[in-house]
Formats: structure tokens, sequence, C-alpha cells
């Protein structure tokens, strides 16, 4: 049912760390509209 793969889907390099952007992205990933919480809904 479910497969994970390790590889990326796109090439990331990343120059220096930026924390304005990871707070976004773990918003988008994890927040209260994230997709994590959307497809945890759709188990229950």
């Amino acid at each position: 049912m479910f497969h994970h793969s390790g590889k990326l889907q796109y090439p990331v390099k990343v120059d220096k760390p930026n924390p304005e952007f990871a707070m976004l992205l773990q918003q988008a990933i994890g927040g209260v509209e994230g997709e994590i919480r959307v497809a945890m809904q759709y188990f229950f």
C-alpha cells in the first residue's frame, strides 16, 4: 500500500540555511492546514 523512496524528485543545492523559508515549509507540511494533517484525517 505504501512505498517510500529516499531519492529526491529534484536535485537540491543549499548554499546557506534560511530559517524563514524553513518555518514556512514546516507550516505547509505539518501546520493547521498542512498536507500531513489532511492525510491523517483521511486515514481516520
